[in-house]
Formats: C-alpha cells, structure tokens, sequence
C-alpha cells in the first residue's frame, strides 16, 4: 500500500496538473480573435486532460491490488478517461473527495466541476460550428432565390459592395468557408441576411443558373489573377447552357491586365457576345473613383475668369499631391475632361520621395507621347511636375503660390490618412492667409473613414471634403458605373432608334472595352459640357454639332483621352497598303492614325466629333 505521504504529494500534484491544464484551455481561447470549431476541439481536448488527471487519484487509490501495480495503474488511467466520457452519456456526476483533507476536497471539486462545465461549452460550440455550414446549406436551398449577388470571396471590398445593395433587390451569397470569418465579418452578413456556404463559386454559380432569373458576380479578390481565374470558371459554368430567359451580370476587378487580352473573351467560349442578357465588364477600380468622383464635383467650378490673347477664358486650376495609382487616374481625366472651348487647364503634381524610381519617365512609359504644355492639335494644357517632394520643409508653402496660387480643385493622396489631412489642413491654412475664402475645393484621400468622426469640425470646413474609402470606391452603385452607363445606355438608344434596321445595339456597339470606356468618358465630359452651355451660353446647344470650335476641343478631348491609354500616332510603316491601319494593328501597337490636329482628319472623322445635343439627350444628361 501506499505511504500517507505518497497519496497527498499525488492528491496535490493532479490537483495542480489538471488546474494548469484547465486554464491553458481558457487562455487558448482568449488568445484567438476569431474562434474556429479546430480552436474549440483544441480547447475541449485541453480540459479533457485536465479531467483526466483529476478524476485519476481516487480511481488509483481505489482497493489498489497487492500484485500487479503497473497494471493497476493503467487501469486507473483507463478508468479516469472512462469516467470522463461517462458524464457526458448522462450519468450522474459525482463529487470524489480525499479523506481528511476537507478544505482542498472542496477546491478539488470546484475544480473538476469547471473543468467539465468548460468541456461541455467547448463541445457545444463544436457542435453549434459544425451545424452552421449546413443551416446555411438549407438557407441556400430552401430559400427564394430569383435575384442573387455572388461573390467568391468575403473581404472588405465585396462586404462593403453587398452592403450597399437594397435588400430587396436579391439575395448576397458568399461561397466561402466560416471558418475563414472574423465575428465581425458574420455579424455584417447577417445584418444584411446574406447567405454563405463553402463551396467552389462555380459549383454555386451552376446550381443557381437552374432557379434564379438574375445572377450578378462580383469577383473582387485581391489577386487579380485569381479573379480571372473565377471569371474562366463562370463562363466554362455557363457553355452549354440554355440562358435566354437569364439576366447575368459578371464584374471583375482588374488593375493591370490590359483591356484588348479580353476582347472577344466571351465568344471564345462558344457564348453570345452580342445580347443584353449576358455581360461581363471589367471594372478598374481607380478609373471608375475617377470617373464618380468628378461627376459629382466638377473640375470647372470656381474656374477664374482671366484673357489669353484678347479673348475670355477661364482658367482651371488643379493641384494633385502625390501620384500613385489613383492620383494618375485622376490626373488622366482632368486633362480629357478639361478640353473645353474657353477653358485652359494647369495641373500642378507635387510627389515624395520614393514614390515611383523615376516619376516623370515612369509617367511617359504609361503615355509615351505625354507632353508638358499645349501642343497644336494635341489638347491645351500645361503641367508642372515636381517629384521628390520633401513635404516637411514647407515645399507646399512654396510651390503652390508660385505655379498655381489660383487652384479650383485639390486631390490630396500622398500616404496614410492623417499625412493626407495634415497637408491638406496646410493647403487649405496656406489658402485662408492669402485671402481666399472660397472658389478652392480640397478632396482627402481616406482609407479608415472610422476614425474621422473624432476630428474637430472647426477645421474640417467645407472647403474639405474626406472621400477614397472602401464604402464609397466599393458601392454598388459606383464600382458598376450605373449613373454614367444607364445614362450612356439611354443617349445610344436616342441616337440609335431600335425601329431603324441600321441601329447597332448597346452591345455590339461597345464590343470591346476600349469602346466601353471611351463612351462612359464621352458621355462625362457632355455632361459637363450641358452645364456649362447652359451657363455661358443661353442653352444653344446646336454648338456641338454645328460650331467648328466644338468640333476642334471634342476631338482635342478624344485626342489626350486616347493618348492617356498609352496609344501614340501611328507610324506610316505601319499602314496597310490602302494607307489605313487595321484593327488588329491598332490593338496590337496602341497606335491610331487620328492622333493628328483636326485640320488634318477627313471630313468624315471631323464629324464624329460632333454629338447633336437633341431635347432628349439634354434631359437624360441633366439627370446623371
């Protein structure tokens, strides 16, 4: 038998084990940001063995046999995992105590009570994880499904799409695991009542062709071969397949991959490329921030009066601090979109250090034939450049009253939020101590719009407005275009009656991307071009068509727009023998042959550069 002291030093060894065990299970826990149902089998196998040692004193000391203690011990050891599993097939639980010890018998039992009421947690919330996939399964079968948004992946940016859908209009599925969400992540899908399932986003995409009668995917992972990757999954989903009575919508978003590698995309998987019902549009982000942004605040606001050889213009001013991604988006559409009759555009680019290795050879290498002032024929601009930047030595203060003291519009993105408002708080002091009170807007680039209700209004004026975050550049309505293409859609159907046997449809007409982009750019800069008619001069909109200077800055406009995609005049070699350039040419060089001054194109090209204005077209541009 064994020594008194022997049995206590025992008692209080798997005391302190099976306590050290308990609470290491908690702590894993505590430790995790998100618990996953692998996090809690973790955590139950950690009190399992903390119950273990626990129960294994008294199941020892229990009539210990005179021969045989190995296998008595063994035997306890057994025994205790038994009665472990034992209490949670409904057997009474019993308290075990060690005699003449009443005080450490009741921490004992406390203990082992909380280890076991902490397994049981854990199993529950094993079983409550491993039922969600199917509940949502069910959700996804028995639910009406007729009008469904698709997303493959969970991620800030396809959250912030689906929770800009009115929920009436269909139902968001998420075909991504729950093991890979934050609580955070389910507590937005479930305050919109989306569904999500772990499944392949094709194996979803095919059961839903059979019961929806819209379907709208949205591949916006981060990598952007993967979306491509997703987007061959879709249409190799849909060859084969009977979609006449379907409307289906496919967005991807691209960034570097160029427009021409999937023209034609669609009909090379044996699909219609020609009918409203199925349409994929590559999204790129940026140029569409660019393209919302300035619909809603115009460049020509707050243009100052001022004569350039006699005549009246206004001078537009527009100051961009820093130039990445988004910023030459930006500084790409202000100089298309300011080719207008009586306008004449300065921008001024400031940038940090390290930015890009070289920033002004590396804008050239993205369009070749950029120039720093007004080149006859080209369009009418100037430029100032300045890279390397240092910001800190006060070279805002200096640059600015000297090459653009007059700015209408500033875009502020250089780096992180509190960078951009600090300059932009600079610019707007450096505006108030010259006098001005107005006639000057300042954009902020944000990324955290959280943290900006804890600013002080008092220098947020009006003057400042905080745009750029992931709720704004990732609405529904925004990364679609729906303002600029339901317009764009309603002044082709005017142009093109459907009861005239020559009228392209909307499809065939934009059948390339580069069409597609260069019509919502058109469609903008008409927009523009109502407001400011209407405001100089007296609603004669006849101009555009009619007036030989319209024509000249619409071409101008079309000009730099087409050179800002990195296309360049073509060069005569390049010519068939007719002396035109084909298509597959122009692609493949990013050159075009109407790159020259208007004087120089056939009567024929000058008039594309004209667009009747009727009533109609008015009305759907006014209410972009």
């Amino acid at each position: 038998m064994p020594s008194p002291a022997f049995e206590c030093v025992f008692w209080y060894f798997c005391f302190f084990a099976g306590l050290i065990l308990f609470l290491a299970g908690i702590l894993f826990l505590l430790k995790k940001r998100s618990i996953t149902q692998g996090h809690l089998v973790t955590a139950s196998l950690f009190e399992f063995a903390a119950s273990i040692f626990l129960y294994l004193p008294e199941e020892y000391f229990n009539d210990i046999p005179e021969s045989a203690p190995v296998l008595h011990a063994a035997e306890s050891f057994f025994t205790a995992v038994l009665r472990t599993f034992n209490i949670y097939q409904g057997n009474d639980y019993s308290r075990i105590s060690f005699d003449g010890h009443p005080v450490f018998s009741g921490f004992y039992a406390t203990l082992i009570t909380l280890t076991n009421i902490m397994m049981l947690l854990c199993v529950i919330g094993v079983i409550i994880k491993f039922l969600e996939g199917p509940a949502q399964r069910l959700r996804l079968a028995l639910g009406k499904k007729k009008n469904v948004f698709l997303f493959p992946v969970c991620n800030e940016k396809t959250l912030a799409i689906a929770e800009s859908i009115d929920r009436s209009a269909g139902t968001s599925i998420f075909t991504c695991t729950g093991e890979d969400l934050t609580p955070e992540d389910k507590e937005r899908l479930a305050a919109i009542d989306a569904v999500y399932v772990n499944s392949a986003v094709d194996g979803i995409f095919c059961g839903l062709l059979k019961k929806a009668d819209r379907i709208e995917a949205f591949l916006f992972e981060d990598d952007e071969e993967k979306n491509l990757s997703h987007l061959e999954d879709l249409c190799s989903a849909l060859e084969g397949r009977p979609i006449d009575d379907k409307i289906i919508r496919i967005y991807v978003e691209l960034s570097q991959t160029p427009w021409s590698l999937y023209d034609g995309f669609l009909a090379r998987h044996g699909l219609p490329d020609d009918k409203d019902n199925l349409v994929v549009n590559f999204v790129r982000t940026e140029e569409n921030f660019a393209y919302n942004n300035l619909l809603k605040h115009s460049i020509f606001r707050d243009a100052v009066p001022d004569t350039e050889n006699g005549k009246k213009i206004r001078r537009i001013g527009v100051l961009l601090l820093g130039m990445n991604e988004r910023n030459l988006e930006m500084f790409k559409a202000v100089l298309h979109l300011s080719q207008m009759p009586g306008y004449r555009l300065t921008v001024l680019v400031m940038d940090k250090p390290n930015s890009w290795e070289d920033h002004w050879e590396e804008l050239l290498q993205k369009i070749p034939e950029l120039h720093k002032d007004s080149q006859e024929g080209d369009a009418l601009y100037k430029i100032h450049y300045f890279d390397n930047v240092d910001f800190a030595a006060g070279k805002l203060e200096e640059y600015v009253p000297e090459y653009l003291p007059d700015f209408n519009f500033a875009f502020v993105n250089v780096g992180d939020d509190l960078l951009n408002l600090n300059l932009a708080l600079r610019l707007q002091a450096l505006c108030v101590r010259g006098g001005r009170k107005d006639g000057y807007h300042i954009q902020v680039n944000i990324k955290d719009e959280s943290v900006c209700r804890y600013w002080n209004p008092d220098l947020l004026t009006e003057r400042i407005e905080l745009v750029g975050s992931t709720a704004m550049t990732c609405d529904y309505d925004f990364i679609t275009m729906s303002d600029i293409e339901r317009a764009t859609i309603a002044i082709h159907k005017v142009r093109y009656p459907a009861d005239r046997p020559d009228s392209p449809s909307w499809v065939s007409y934009c059948n390339s991307e580069y069409n597609r982009h260069s019509v919502y750019a058109r469609t903008l800069s008409f927009k523009y071009k109502v407001e400011l008619i209407d405001e100089f001069y007296r609603s004669d909109y006849t101009i555009t068509s009619t007036d030989r200077t319209w024509k000249i800055y619409e071409h101008m406009r079309w000009n730099v727009y087409t050179r800002t995609l990195g296309y360049v005049l073509a060069d005569s070699t390049l010519l068939n023998a007719d002396g035109n350039l084909s298509k597959q040419m122009r692609t493949i060089a990013k050159v075009h042959n109407d790159l020259i001054p208007y004087d120089e194109l056939s009567e024929e090209e000058q008039n594309k550069d004209a667009l009747k204005l009727t009533g109609e077209i008015v009305k759907i541009l006014k209410e972009i």
